[in-house]
C-alpha cells in the first residue's frame, strides 16, 4: 500500500519542509510572494514571503490531511467535501467496499470505507462513515483545483506522514517546485517516503492540485496523479466502480543516485534488502554497464529500467575502486 518499501536506498529518511527560517528582526518586512512565479527567491526579503505563504498553506490544510491505515498498510489522504470524501492513491485505498481506518492530525481514529478506484491511474476514494467535528456533523475540508493549470517551475507544497502516522506528530510538509505536467501525471521534486503514498500536493493557494503516487529513482524525482484524473472519473468513483486497467508495475533498484540526471551513476547510497543490495552492488559502486548496454549517466540508467519488470534479471557491470565486477541483479 506503500509508495514502495520504506527505505533510505529510494529517498532519504527524515523529510522535512525546505523552508529556511530566517532569524526574527534580520531585515524588513516580507514582501507579498506572487504564487505562480517559478522562479527562486533573490533576496532575503523574498524568501521571507515565500516562506510565510508556504506557512499559511501548511496551517489551512493540515487539518484536512489524514492517515490511512487498511490491514497493516499506511498511507495518507486528503479530506475533500464537508460529509467527508478522501482522495488517496489507488494503490491505497484498492478494491471498493473495504472497511479502513483514518486517522486525524491530532492522533484520533474514525472508521471510513473504501469506494472506488482507477487501477490505471492509481486514484481512489475513501469515504469516513463517522460524523464530523463540525456543526451539523460535517468535516473540515479542501478544494479540488485545477491541475491542468500548473506551470513547469511552479512553487508546491506536500503533506504526508512519511513511514505512516507517528503520534505527536503533524503531517510532515515539503516545499518544491513542478518538474513535469502532464494528463496523467505531475513530478514534482518534493520528497516522498514510503506512507506519503496517496498524501495531498498543494499549489500556494492550499488546493488540492494531486495526490502522491510514486518515488522515483532520486530525491527529485517523484509522481502525483493530478487531480484532472480524479475529476474525469468522480461519479463512477462515488458509485464505487473499478475503472482502468492496472499498469506494468515501475521497477526499483532500491538505490539513491546523484541528483543530476547527466552526472555518472555512481550509488550515493544503496538499501541492503532492495535489489541492488541483494546483488552485492554497495555505497559509492559505478554502474558502467547495464544489461551489457554502457551507461555514462544517471539518465541513462533511468532510461534502461523503464524496459523491464519486476522479476526481470540483468547484468550489470560495476566499478569499485580500482576493481571492476559484473552482478546480475533480479529487479523489484
Amino acid at each position: 500500500m506503500t509508495l514502495r518499501r520504506f527505505a533510505r536506498g529510494l529517498v532519504p529518511a527524515g523529510a522535512t519542509l525546505s523552508v529556511l527560517l530566517l532569524a526574527a528582526g534580520s531585515a524588513r518586512a516580507a514582501d507579498v510572494w506572487d504564487i505562480t512565479r517559478t522562479s527562486v527567491p533573490e533576496s532575503a526579503a523574498e524568501l521571507r514571503a515565500l516562506q510565510e505563504t508556504v506557512k499559511k498553506v501548511v496551517t489551512k490544510c493540515t487539518p484536512c490531511t489524514v492517515g490511512i491505515r487498511i490491514g497493516m498498510a499506511a498511507g495518507s489522504g486528503v479530506i475533500v467535501s464537508d460529509d467527508g470524501l478522501v482522495l488517496t492513491a489507488g494503490h491505497v485505498s484498492g478494491d471498493p467496499d473495504k472497511d479502513c481506518t483514518l486517522i486525524l492530525p491530532d492522533g484520533k481514529e474514525v472508521k471510513g470505507k473504501t469506494l472506488g478506484v482507477n487501477k490505471g491511474a492509481d486514484s481512489g476514494m475513501i469515504k469516513i462513515t463517522e460524523k464530523g467535528p463540525l456543526d451539523g456533523g460535517k468535516w473540515p475540508c479542501l478544494t479540488v483545483g485545477k491541475s491542468a493549470d500548473l506551470k513547469k517551475g511552479q512553487w508546491v507544497v506536500c503533506l504526508g506522514h512519511p513511514g505512516g502516522f507517528k503520534s505527536g506528530r503533524q503531517p510532515v510538509a515539503r516545499l518544491g517546485q513542478v518538474q513535469e505536467t502532464g494528463k496523467d501525471l505531475i513530478r514534482t521534486n518534493c520528497t516522498l517516503v514510503g506512507g506519503d503514498s496517496g498524501g495531498p500536493l498543494f499549489d500556494l493557494e492550499g488546493n488540492v492540485i494531486g495526490i502522491h503516487s510514486r518515488i522515483g529513482p532520486s530525491l527529485t524525482y517523484n509522481i502525483h496523479i493530478p487531480t484532472g484524473t480524479f475529476k474525469n472519473d468522480w461519479e463512477a468513483m462515488l458509485a464505487s466502480e473499478v475503472v482502468g486497467r492496472p499498469k506494468v508495475a515501475q521497477v526499483a533498484l532500491g538505490v539513491v543516485f546523484p541528483e543530476d540526471e547527466k552526472a555518472v551513476p555512481k550509488l550515493i547510497d544503496v538499501q541492503e534488502d532492495a535489489a541492488a543490495g541483494k546483488a552485492g552492488l554497495k555505497k559509492d559502486d559505478v554502474i558502467k554497464m547495464f544489461d551489457k548496454t554502457e551507461v555514462t549517466s544517471v539518465k541513462k540508467v533511468r532510461d534502461m529500467l523503464m524496459k523491464y519488470k519486476p522479476g526481470d534479471k540483468v547484468e550489470v557491470q560495476i566499478q569499485r575502486g580500482g576493481e571492476t565486477l559484473t552482478l546480475t541483479i533480479t529487479l523489484a
